[in-house]
């Protein structure tokens, strides 16, 4: 399987969104999928863990005892066990390269399961989520970050654009279905906050790193071709985020005590 994540595109993405971090915000919005979780002392599992910034921010900022990250891409993987033991971690903090599929966990394993922008490249949604459900424990909290739909049966032609640009496999649901799924998969205090007026400023703060001034800095971090890319690439999707057809939003629920 070929990357979705060559080195081009995570240099450009943290030039984004900080060293560390693919998603947008960067650690803010984290801090902000967090607000009111307590994972104080908690064993999580992080489906999706990247270049591992966030799970040194769960370690050192949120207190979780334990975190393993589960991710499909090997230089990813490699990137992230160096930054957790640059930052003395790895003793709290540990990944495994995993293929597409059932997380290769026990059952009742973790007290929480966090996610962030990267459940968008799994398309069974019910499957995904009643899998979640099997590695928690009883009372465990599941809170995540994804790209979800908001347009109409058919994608407009600047999200097809988009979707193109970024040359990565998108599998979205709507922020109503999301929320039905994880009910009928036995979540309860289900709730789905969207995050599309958030990011329209978040959207064009992406654009201004790589235009102006900014622009010529880029060049010099990243190469023209990538910045280029990154600008082209925010510019439509500030396009599909105003029309409402992008819509990050934050799914929390609670497997039964």
């Amino acid at each position: 399987m070929a990357s979705q994540y060559p080195d081009e595109m995570v240099a450009g993405l943290e030039w984004m969104w900080g060293e560390g971090f693919l998603s947008p915000g960067g650690p803010d919005e984290v801090r902000a999928l967090l607000d009111g979780v307590d994972l104080t002392g908690c064993r999580v599992l992080d489906v999706g863990s990247g270049l591992g910034g966030i799970d040194i921010l769960l370690a050192t900022e949120y207190g979780a005892r334990e975190i393993v990250g589960l991710e499909v891409e090997p230089q990813l993987v490699a990137r992230a066990e160096q930054a957790v033991a640059r930052a003395g971690l790895g003793d709290r903090i540990r990944f495994q390269q995993v293929s597409p599929g059932p997380f290769p966990v026990a059952d009742g394993s973790f007290d929480a399961v966090f996610s962030k922008d990267s459940m968008i490249h799994i398309p069974d949604k019910p499957a995904l989520y009643a899998d979640v459900l099997r590695v928690l424990q009883p009372g465990g909290t599941f809170v995540a970050s994804d790209w979800l739909y908001g347009g109409g049966a058919e994608y407009s032609d600047s999200m097809k654009t988009w979707i193109e640009i970024v040359h990565l496999d998108f599998n979205m649901e709507t922020p109503e279905n999301s929320a039905a799924a994880l009910r009928r998969a036995g979540f309860v205090d289900v709730a789905v906050r969207d995050r599309n007026r958030w990011y329209l400023g978040e959207v064009q703060r992406e654009i201004d790193s790589v235009s102006g001034a900014n622009f010529e800095r880029a060049v010099a971090a990243l190469g023209r071709e990538v910045a280029e890319h990154r600008r082209r690439s925010s510019t439509i999707k500030k396009q599909v985020v105003e029309q409402g057809e992008l819509r990050p939003c934050h799914l929390k629920g609670r497997k039964p005590g």
